[in-house]
């Protein structure tokens, strides 16, 4: 711990641009590089790119990369910010004077022994998964197969088969950071534990850049199977019905979720069940259980086998790759027909066909939310809404369509969650963390970060206690 709460100064040397590109292993490109425009925009994963460019990209290669890159910044004034992969909707990555583009630290290693892992925050879910996958290990990784670990991890990670593994962030065991002034240290239960619990959840609240994260493992689920049944929106009632029985049973493995959809006749309802298995016959068990009193659908799919290469390929089919987006989150503990009937209605005004809307119900007898992290809303319902659209004429009508749904589902929810909500909207309805985690992640920044260099996370501050 620093003494009085307070880390010693570290005395900062000025240093140019040049000097700067010759310290570090990775590259600078500055603000007079005529690449600067399309490289800037290219760190955006969504076709809707912020107004606000940075002054300066640095493409690292090391950890010691992103201390030079900071110590950079604090010496000549300027604000922070890092980049995964660019997948945060709200453009957040861009949003500073210098960006720190952490694409090429993706160190991953294993010990399946202890069941561990050391992965660095480039590192995709769809590459952890492979990795898992030949040492018959698992982890909850992301929904979408081509977010790295930095961001998805950062914000808690709400990721597959979390009613049984739990959140990401649950399993992070301690994490290397470097801080505003440079300085690199470790977090953990045991080593600057108020680092380790702003790490766990924080989001782009947090005060520093993570480079490595250790987590703890778990046996791999080696036959996932997933059964869809296609209803139209006029089933909502007997959808909803169905589900909140079946997952009054259901065991932790199993994964709900109801994906609706636009057609030219109006919303679809997906209802689809994936259970996390070891085996095939264990698989076939539950979901024999799950279909007693399911409704009559328009369509059954399966069951088939789907291992995360097959679910990270159907994924990627809904959020299209080029396509402009503005999308928010919520969590619920209300009952499940309500939100579904709500989020079904919406759907059925949306400006595009393109967009999408997700909602899972955790079983029953998913495991507890722990209270010892940044990681402060959560819920028995989590949701996400995707306004997907093509043309930037259709900008206006697609954000005002999709903040227009999350406020009609407002008064039904707890919350959202920081990995995927509409950070840039600034009145916002629903806040990603409660009052309190808030408030000491203010103090923290404070101590951690007194001159403000990482400024998204203050940014973002006054909207999410606005939200409060």
């Amino acid at each position: 711990m620093p003494e009085g709460n307070r880390w010693p100064r570290l005395e900062i040397e000025d240093m140019t641009t040049e000097q700067l590109r010759d310290r570090i292993r990775g590259s600078v490109i500055t603000a007079l590089d005529p690449r600067m425009g399309t490289e800037s925009d290219g760190m955006i994963w969504n076709g809707r790119k912020p107004a606000r460019r940075a002054r300066l990209i640095v493409r690292v290669a090391s950890a010691e990369d992103v201390q030079e890159a900071v110590r950079y910044a604090a010496a000549n004034g300027l604000k922070v910010s890092a980049r995964g992969g660019g997948h945060q909707f709200s453009g957040l990555a861009s949003q500073a004077d210098m960006v720190i583009d952490l694409g090429g630290l993706d160190g991953l290693r294993l010990d399946a022994e202890a069941m561990t892992a050391r992965v660095e925050p480039g590192v995709t879910n769809t590459r952890m998964a492979a990795a898992l996958d030949r040492h018959d290990l698992a982890f909850p990784l992301g929904h979408c197969g081509s977010v790295p670990m930095s961001g998805f991890l950062l914000g808690g990670g709400v990721g597959w088969n979390s009613a049984e593994w739990g959140y990401a962030w649950q399993s992070v065991l301690s994490a290397e950071v470097v801080l505003a002034d440079g300085r690199m240290v470790t977090a953990s239960a045991t080593e600057n534990p108020d680092i380790y619990w702003a790490v766990r959840g924080a989001g782009p609240e947090f005060f520093g850049i993570v480079v490595a994260y250790h987590l703890r493992l778990h046996p791999a689920a080696r036959a996932i199977t997933t059964v869809i049944r296609i209803y139209p929106a006029a089933a909502v009632a007997a959808v909803a019905a169905w589900a909140e029985a079946a997952m009054a049973s259901a065991p932790s493995k199993v994964e709900f979720t109801a994906k609706i959809v636009g057609s030219p006749h109006g919303p679809v309802i997906a209802a689809i069940a994936t259970v996390f298995a070891r085996t095939e016959e264990e698989a076939g068990s539950v979901h024999a259980a799950l279909g007693t009193g399911a409704p009559e659908a328009l369509e059954v799919i399966g069951p088939m086998p789907t291992p995360f290469a097959a679910l990270y390929e159907a994924t990627a089919e809904s959020t299209p790759w080029g396509r402009r987006y503005l999308v928010d989150t919520l969590w619920s503990d209300a009952r499940f027909g309500d939100v579904l009937a709500r989020i079904v209605h919406e759907m059925g005004t949306a400006p595009s066909t393109e967009s999408v809307a997700i909602l899972s119900l955790k079983p029953a007898s998913a495991i507890g939310v722990p209270t010892d992290a940044a990681f402060s809303r959560h819920g028995r319902i989590c949701g996400i809404l995707y306004g997907i659209w093509q043309e930037e004429a259709d900008d206006a009508a697609n954000i005002a369509w999709l903040r227009a749904a999350i406020d009609a589902v407002a008064p039904l929810c707890t919350g959202a969650y920081v990995g995927e909500a509409d950070l840039e909207r600034p009145d916002r309805a629903l806040p990603t963390h409660t009052h309190d985690v808030l408030a000491r992640l203010a103090e923290l920044r404070r101590t951690y970060d007194p001159a403000g260099r990482f400024t998204t996370a203050a940014a973002v501050t006054s909207r999410l206690i606005a939200a409060e």
